[in-house]
């Protein structure tokens, strides 16, 4: 099961940059594939909130239902998604450091398929690349907002 950690200093403060984990249109500019998060709760992001986020990876569309585990605003928030193929557990915490902050993420990715459970680790440099091209595009829109 791929398990991933990544940190990032971002130059802006800790409330600019969780407004882009926290804010459903700022997520899609920067989290790859996803086209749309459609709440299935009401009252906004919060532990118990629930979503649906539609993906588009090469032409396919998928979705996955997430589940906000734990939410403290310009700090921590974690969450879990669940889809056919995988579920996937990730936290985000926010570090504050003067004007700047970092960002530390962990994740765990748990397949659902004996298939996937077999070949799921190839994927995993692949994974950590694409996690990276994520945040520093999510650093770019943040530095430049």
């Amino acid at each position: 099961m791929p398990h991933t950690t990544y940190s990032i200093e971002i130059n802006r403060p800790v409330k600019e940059v969780f407004h882009y984990l926290d804010d459903e249109e700022n997520v899609t500019k920067w989290l790859s594939g996803l086209e749309k998060i459609i709440p299935i709760t009401e009252g906004g992001n919060r532990v118990g909130a629930r979503a649906r986020h539609v993906y588009n990876e090469n032409g396919r569309t998928f979705e996955m239902e997430e589940e906000t585990l734990a939410y403290e605003p310009n700090r921590r928030v974690k969450i879990r998604a669940v889809g056919d193929a995988f579920e996937l557990t990730a936290e985000y915490i926010l570090t504050p450091l003067g004007d700047r902050t970092r960002l530390d993420f962990e994740s765990e990715l748990k397949f659902r398929n004996f298939l996937l459970k077999l070949i799921g680790p190839l994927f995993a440099g692949s994974s950590k690349k694409r996690i990276e091209q994520d945040f520093l595009r999510l650093k770019a829109l943040v530095e430049g907002a």
